[in-house]
């Protein structure tokens, strides 16, 4: 698969950049509290008991809001930005012996605004032995008017993936079964994002959540309903909605991990001069 290698342009503040900024605020309020330390001592010994814990309420009142909005704030994102945002979600069914081994049977993309940008069945070449409709919701009449081979499907993903951030839910198993790549940087899984996951045993290893948990815990949605087949473009759009609220953190996480890895690539290739030498 042809990929680029140009990153989203997400305004995010880098993880040097925050530092400076806060150091900088830090000072400020440092130096404006040296000049009026004597005037506020002062005036607090006039004010009486009841004026001074007014003020002092307030002003907790003051910051406690401030720290609100600072947690809330979302990363604004042009019309131009929102197209480089593609979420996908694709449906299986059973091949081979007991439907054990999984084909692809749908795969559908959504965009930033929850648009559809690509939703087809797949033809499939061997018989199909699970249709695993109650989960998939696929049925054999689906499969039947599919017009779509694998490779056409397969080539029409890639071309609609180039260049994209690719947000989904276990997207290893998706890019499995169509047999693509996609650079890392610009993937988005919420089934690997570590503040998504949980510690299941006491071995302090980190386990992905369900979708259908993510959905309920951080957007009060629920999906993949007990006796209801699964909708390719609900887990799709849930997976990007759960992308878009935690957007500011992933990105600087995501910042972070490709600067360490340029300075990982970078010591290498200096070592690699010094041996040759």
């Amino acid at each position: 698969m042809a990929v680029t290698n140009d990153t989203p342009k997400v305004t995010v503040f880098g993880v040097d950049e925050l530092k400076h900024s806060q150091n900088g605020r830090g000072r400020r309020r440092s130096n404006s509290n040296v000049s009026s330390d004597d005037s506020t001592s002062n005036s607090s010994e006039s004010l009486g008991p009841t004026v001074r814990k007014t003020r002092r309420r307030r002003r907790r009142n003051k910051t406690s809001t401030r720290t609100l909005q600072s947690k809330n704030s979302a990363i604004h994102v042009s019309l131009e930005e929102q197209t480089k945002y593609v979420a996908m979600d694709c449906e299986m069914v059973g091949v081979g012996y007991r439907g054990r081994k999984s084909a692809v049977a749908r795969v559908t993309l959504v965009g930033w605004n929850g648009e559809t940008i690509f939703d087809e069945f797949v033809q499939q070449t061997v018989p199909v032995t699970d249709y695993r409709t109650f989960v998939s919701g696929i049925t054999e009449e689906d499969l039947e008017g599919a017009t779509l081979s694998f490779d056409q499907c397969r080539a029409k993903v890639v071309e609609l993936l180039e260049g994209k951030v690719l947000v989904g839910h276990a997207l290893k198993n998706d890019m499995k079964a169509l047999n693509i790549t996609h650079p890392w940087f610009m993937t988005r899984d919420t089934a690997k994002y570590e503040p998504f996951m949980q510690i299941r045993f006491d071995d302090g290893v980190l386990w992905p959540r369900k979708l259908k948990e993510l959905s309920k815990l951080k957007l009060q949605r629920d999906i993949q309903i007990d006796g209801q087949p699964h909708s390719a473009y609900e887990d799709a759009l849930a997976a990007l909605d759960l992308y878009k609220k935690h957007m500011n953190k992933w990105e600087k996480a995501v910042e972070y991990k490709m600067k360490k890895t340029e300075e990982l690539q970078s010591k290498k290739r200096d070592n690699l001069v010094v041996a040759a030498e």
